[in-house]
């Protein structure tokens, strides 16, 4: 039987295979890993939705726009 902590475990130890490259406007790039496809894409989803709007970056503080959201295969 295995219990809640061996499960989280096992998700945590499962490689990442997907990454969600967020690109904004002046070439500068934020990256987010995934374990799967399927939430690469929902995590794909929420950043699409910021495309073409004026952000504030909460590491700089400066604004930027978010201009392309692309997901991939980690090699």
């Amino acid at each position: 039987m295995f219990t809640a902590l061996d499960r989280i475990a096992a998700a945590r130890s499962a490689p990442l295979t997907h990454r969600v490259t967020t690109i904004l406007a002046g070439g500068a790039e934020r990256t987010h890993d995934t374990r799967s496809l399927d939430t690469a894409e929902n995590y794909a989803f929420g950043e699409r939705r910021k495309i073409g709007r004026d952000l504030i970056d909460r590491s700089t503080g400066k604004t930027v726009r978010v201009v392309e959201v692309a997901v991939s295969e980690i090699a």
